[in-house]
Order: C-alpha cells, then structure tokens, then sequence
C-alpha cells in the first residue's frame, strides 16, 4: 500500500511540475482574491487566513496555506496583499502578489470593480528529500530546484445588491520565457476562472438562500466546475455544500460574528474506487477579520 501511494503522489508532483498553481478552494465565494484581484476593497479593510488540505492521512499530500489583506477603497481605488502557498510531496510553490482594483459605481446599487495583479511566483524543489533507489540519473528529477517567475494577471467584478459575477486571469505570463531550466517549470497557459452567485431571500427571519456557480479552465488538462450553495440565517449563520466536476462533493459551515469575526470550516469527499486508491478527502478552514464592522 505505501508503495502504491509513493508512487502516486511523485507522478501528481510531477504533474503539477508542468501546470499552474491552480487553487482547488472549496469556498470560493469568500476567497474569490485568490485568483481575482478585483475582489479587493470590495469588503473594506479585511484580513483573512485560509488553510486547505487533501488526502488526509498521506504523508507528503497536497496542502495550502493562503493570507490576504485588503485596504479601504480611496478614491474607488483599493490595494490589496496575498501570500499563498503550495505544497505537494517535495515541490513547493509561493505566490507573492499585490492587487489594485478601481470600482465604478453604475447607480441602484450595482458596482463594477476592475483589478490587476501583479507579483512574482517561487518553486521550490527538495530533491534530497526523494527516497531513491539509485543514484543513477533520473530525467524526471530536475537539476536545477528553485526559480522565481514574474505574475501578471487582471479581472473584473460586476456586483448588485443581490447577483455577483466574476471573470479573471490570475496570471498570462508563460514562466517558461522567464526562467532558465525548461524542464523545471513547464509549459504554463494562462487559467481562466469564472464565479457567479445570487441572493434570494426567503422572507422569513431575514435569511435566504445563496446558490453560486464556478469555472476554472486549465488549457491542456480541461474545466473544472463547481455548483453549490449555502443557506443563510439572519446574516451570522451559513451551512450548505456543493458538488465539483471531479466528483467531489462537500459541505461548509460559516459563522459571522457582529464585530466582524467569520470563522468557516468545509469538508470535501469521494469515495474510493478500490484498495490501492486512496479514500479522497480534505479540510479547509478560513478565518477572516473585517475592521469595518460596527
């Protein structure tokens, strides 16, 4: 068995050697500046933390830290920071980024925020870490272990008091034209992300519900899509799931405090197909802290 899932996770390393650091965020709905920098401002003045984890139990799975701090918009023109990193068996990847978004506001409470990205993106690979059987030269264990590309990527949010809609390119800068091993990073296309939601109010006890859909599309490997939704009590308690493409499913609760403390907490599972296969699920828990709550 441990042999099977060795094996398992070097050719998913070797895998995402060759591909964007593309976030695999159960909410996204409350993450959305992970790959859209035109989220920021769009909340006021927040600081968040998300952790996510996969293939719970598996030494070496994949995990992901992600921090994020946004300013208040000043002249419609917000700033915002993230940190996230990524980490799958021995490679890992760090994205620094800074956003700037500017909002327009287009009356009755409908809003369109434009926002840029830019930043610079580390792998890293510990090399020494792998348990080899030989020394003999391998072609699929790189010679060179770090490099540092540049990050480039714009989106756009288009708001109403009750509907979201959300369309971004986290990064269209090719790494390979930025780093000096080929082999290293990879042939990398531009990802396209896609995220839309809406309101409905039930009409009693001021909840509603909030269904949302989202798109990732990753050339050279294919869509993912996410649908779920989440009901809402009152503006301080949210449960629901959702269900990916991948045949994933998952379910997520959320608390909002009155002054401006969100804690979340989302499970992800799907069964597995025999022995060998690993029993595939993952947490992710987010922390989020708004100054602009009275």
């Amino acid at each position: 068995m441990k042999i099977y899932r060795f094996i398992f996770l070097f050719t998913l390393f070797i895998n995402i050697s060759f591909a964007q650091v593309n976030e695999n965020l159960l909410m996204e709905r409350f993450n959305m500046n992970a790959f859209n920098p035109a989220f920021a401002g769009s909340e006021g003045r927040v600081l968040s933390f998300t952790t996510r984890s996969t293939w719970q139990g598996v030494s070496g799975a994949p995990k992901m830290n992600y921090f994020y701090y946004s300013g208040n918009p000043k002249k419609n023109l917000a700033f915002g920071l993230s940190v996230i990193n990524n980490k799958v068996f021995v490679d890992e990847r760090i994205l620094y980024s800074v956003d700037a978004s500017y909002q327009l506001t287009m009356g009755a409470g409908k809003t369109l925020s434009l926002g840029i990205k830019a930043g610079a993106h580390t792998k890293f690979s510990d090399v020494e870490a792998i348990k080899r059987l030989t020394n003999a030269p391998n072609s699929a264990i790189p010679d060179i272990t770090k490099e540092t590309y540049p990050v480039f990527g714009f989106g756009a949010l288009y708001r109403t008091q009750k509907f979201y809609l959300s369309f971004s390119v986290p990064n269209f800068l090719n790494p390979i034209k930025y780093t000096d091993n080929d082999s290293f990073i990879g042939d990398e296309e531009p990802s396209t992300y896609f995220l839309a939601g809406y309101k409905i109010d039930i009409g009693v006890d001021n909840s509603s519900l909030n269904p949302y859909f989202s798109s990732k599309v990753i050339p050279g490997i294919g869509s993912t899509v996410h649908l779920g939704g989440t009901y809402d009590y009152k503006g301080i308690f949210e449960v629901g799931g959702g269900y990916k493409s991948t045949r994933y499913m998952n379910v997520m609760v959320i608390v909002k405090t009155k002054f401006g403390l969100s804690l979340a907490y989302a499970y992800d599972f799907r069964g597995a197909a025999n022995d060998v296969e690993i029993q595939r699920t993952g947490n992710e828990i987010f922390l989020k802290f708004n100054f602009d709550t009275k």
